[in-house]
């Protein structure tokens, strides 16, 4: 997968005189017509003109002396892929030279169109001049004039006092003004002199020189710089340098001058071989003057690797100097609200039989108010082993699966474990039903230190039989047709208990009450307990199928947890519990008129109340319009509602808007709203943001940010500012294709 392109060095200014295509700028309910795609890679020269046949039409011909002819009315002339049309042409045969004046217009062999009232050019050697030009690039992607334009052979030209942009024409919302641009369409490199970018009539900032790629070749050199201010640094400016070391590999250096701390440098360095690709990013502010002088960084690095079709790899190591370094120069919610930061590299073989893995494990605890007996264990190292053969019904099927795990920590119980899992399964099935008989062993033993037994194991036979039966009718919603199912499942599993209250626990919990969970063969997420287990879930499911295309439009399930024993083996120790989990229920629906709907819930059948619950409703009736309303509920714990959309107000105008609000706690976690112009050339965004901040080495003290957040961003240059992710593009789940109107019937 090639690296891709920095994406400010835009001074993919011109984008390379090449192609031509006709104009394709119409803009309809508005709506902004895609950009046409710069080409990927240099193109070679075309073959020498002078070798080339030369075609000339007109009305009139009159020959001169020496070869000299002069042509008048609807002149075309055309050599090799160099065409010129004009009034009057005067050629001369002998050396190629073309000296052309009305209505001129070249397109040249390189690709850009010029339209100009004289032009003065050798076919044959691509030497001459134009006077004042006209002129478009590669499918009408840019346009603009330039005072005069310099031929100086076939992949040379110069332009003098030149006006660029990506705008329609007539619409010269911005532009770039340049006194002199020298084009390498060889090299696809092009060197400007003297720019300055001007939007709506004013100028943002001036670049005394500028050398940029002028295809999507990546090439070194100074990206668009970025400005901004915040509370907590002061003004920033950033002036990222871009280094194309070579094909494969490139690095990019950004020192960063905030107001109120001091410069901060970033460096990101990418690579791509054959069979790997990586990335390392470092950042460091020596002497912060908001952190009383004292230094701080951050590292990371990932990389991943592909030994062979079976053996892979792979790297994530990530680090931080503080807790706090997050919370001042992260720019979202999910950056700063990290406690954990991970560690990771291991190896992974994945066969038709047999599925293995070596992983080294770690992590970097960032909040110092979690206890070091509350942080996770380092796995050094993680060894697993299992089957990967794929389920056949009807058939005995083998599964085995292994673990050794090492585990590691300054404080508390440390030492070794090893986990055995083989399993023997006969699932039975036809069109209307299924029964599958389970039966398999569980084996534990550890070698610790620090514990009073230092070699304890537990040894559990496991069963179970799980079934199931589908019917199905026909329904129908007005005037679509479905296929419903009903779907019974009967559960049973069967773990005798043995009391493990001795052993350790590395990494075992209980996981959450969910549908899917209702089925798991053990109580316990993690390698330390095996949970015993005389229990049945009773569940059912119901589906509607479209008839028209197959695709599941509606489903619903419910169920529950039935226990015929109590349970002996808990986290933590104690005894076991109702006689009955909480009933449990999800749902997901592709509703008519362009609503969708997914919702899960937990409610306990003892206090008769809602345990937990969530839903998310979505509207999106177009590709530019969307509405997300979504409230996640967990009792005593959680209670939060999140809404966000975007939505055309006005012509161009558009309105965008999150809030994510705690109701428990009455306060805001994270919102913004605001406004977007769309120009098509040119977009503006304005937003408010508030963000809840919470400092935990101060009793979690929180306070609400507040921050005015610009970005003014110019098709085809570059973005000035930063804003959150649209709505669309960061909607809070996905959901498949609604469902098309119903075909008209033939007449």
């Amino acid at each position: 997968m090639p690296l891709p392109r920095p994406a400010c060095v835009a001074l993919c200014l011109i984008t390379a005189l090449t192609g031509s295509g006709p104009a394709a700028w119409a803009v309809e309910d508005g709506a902004c017509p895609e950009r046409p795609p710069l080409r990927s890679h240099a193109r070679p020269s075309p073959p020498a003109a002078e070798n080339q046949p030369t075609d000339i039409r007109a009305r009139e011909l009159r020959a001169v002396s020496g070869g000299v002819s002069e042509f008048t009315g609807n002149v075309e002339i055309q050599q090799g892929s160099q065409r010129l049309t004009a009034e009057q042409l005067r050629y001369d045969k002998a050396t190629g030279q073309a000296d052309a004046t009305g209505n001129v217009m070249l397109r040249d062999a390189s690709g850009a169109s010029f339209q100009t009232q004289e032009t003065h050019l050798n076919l044959g050697s691509r030497r001459g001049y134009a006077g004042p030009s006209y002129f478009r690039l590669e499918n009408d992607s840019a346009r603009g004039d330039a005072e005069r334009v310099d031929f100086e052979g076939p992949d040379h030209t110069r332009l003098t006092r030149v006006r660029y942009t990506t705008c329609a024409p007539g619409q010269d919302d911005w532009f770039l003004n340049i006194r002199e641009l020298r084009l390498d369409t060889a090299e696809d490199i092009g060197t400007a002199y003297h720019t300055s970018v001007n939007f709506q009539g004013m100028p943002l900032f001036y670049l005394p020189y500028l050398n940029f790629p002028i295809s999507d070749q990546r090439k070194s050199g100074f990206l668009i710089p970025s400005v901004g201010n915040a509370s907590n640094r002061g003004l920033e400016v950033a002036a990222p340098y871009y280094f194309n070391l070579a094909p494969n590999y490139d690095d990019t250096l950004t020192p960063q001058f905030m107001s109120e701390r001091g410069v901060q440098w970033h460096n990101q360095f990418r690579y791509l071989t054959r069979h790997s690709q990586g990335k390392i990013e470092l950042e460091a502010l020596p002497n912060d003057r908001m952190a009383n002088g004292d230094s701080r960084a951050a590292g990371f690095y990932q990389h991943q690797h592909v030994f062979n079709p079976l053996w892979t790899g792979n790297i994530d190591l990530r680090a931080v100097s503080d807790k706090k370094y997050f919370d001042d120069f992260g720019d979202n919610l999910g950056i700063t609200s990290q406690t954990h930061l991970p560690q990771n590299a291991g190896v992974d073989y994945r066969g038709p039989m047999w599925n293995f893995s070596a992983r080294a494990a770690d992590y970097q605890t960032i909040d110092p108010t979690i206890a070091p007996t509350d942080r996770p264990y380092a796995r050094l190292p993680q060894l697993n082993l299992s089957t990967g053969l794929p389920v056949k019904p009807n058939r005995a099927n083998y599964y085995f699966e292994s673990e050794a795990v090492n585990f590691d920590r300054s404080v508390g119980i440390t030492g070794e474990r090893l986990n055995l899992s083989p399993a023997l399964s006969l699932p039975l099935e036809n069109s209307y039903g299924f029964i599958t008989p389970r039966i398999g062993v569980r084996h534990i033993a550890y070698h610790l230190s620090g514990a009073p037994d230092a070699t304890p194991s537990v040894t559990r036979g496991v069963f179970s039989l799980d079934s199931g039966l589908i019917f199905e009718r026909d329904s129908r919603w007005g005037e679509r047709l479905f296929t419903q199912t009903l779907e019974p499942r009967l559960y049973y599993l069967y773990i005798p208990a043995k009391n493990q209250d001795g052993l350790p626990n590395f990494d075992t919990g209980v996981p959450d009450l969910s549908f899917s969970n209702l089925f798991r063969d053990n109580r316990f997420a993690g390698g330390d307990r095996i949970g015993d287990s005389n229990q049945i879930t009773a569940a059912v499911t119901t589906r509607f199928i479209d008839e028209k295309d197959g695709a599941e439009r509606g489903r619903a399930s419910l169920g529950r947890i039935y226990y015929l024993a109590d349970r002996q083996v808990n986290l933590p120790a104690g005894p076991g519990g109702a006689a009955a989990s909480d009933i449990v229920g999800e749902a997901s629906a592709t509703l008519l008129g362009n609503w969708h709907a997914r919702s899960t819930a937990q409610w306990n059948r003892i206090d008769d109340h809602l345990q937990k619950y969530n839903y998310y409703l979505q509207y999106n009736p177009a590709r530019s319009r969307i509405v997300n309303l979504g409230k996640r509920f967990s009792r005593g714990e959680l209670e939060q509602t999140d809404v966000s959309t975007e939505w055309p107000i006005a012509g161009r105008w558009t309105f965008r808007a999150r809030s994510l609000y705690s109701q428990r706690d009455h306060r805001n976690v994270d919102s913004y709203a605001g406004v977007e112009y769309n120009a098509c050339c040119w977009a503006l965004r304005v937003l408010g943001s508030r963000r809840l901040s919470v400092d935990t080495a101060r009793n979690n003290a929180a306070t609400q940010n507040s921050s005015i957040l610009l970005e003014l961003e110019l098709t085809g240059l570059s973005k000035l500012g930063h804003v959150p992710d649209s709505p669309l593009r960061q909607s809070m789940f996905s959901f498949p294709p609604r469902p098309s109107a119903p075909a008209p019937a033939a007449p």
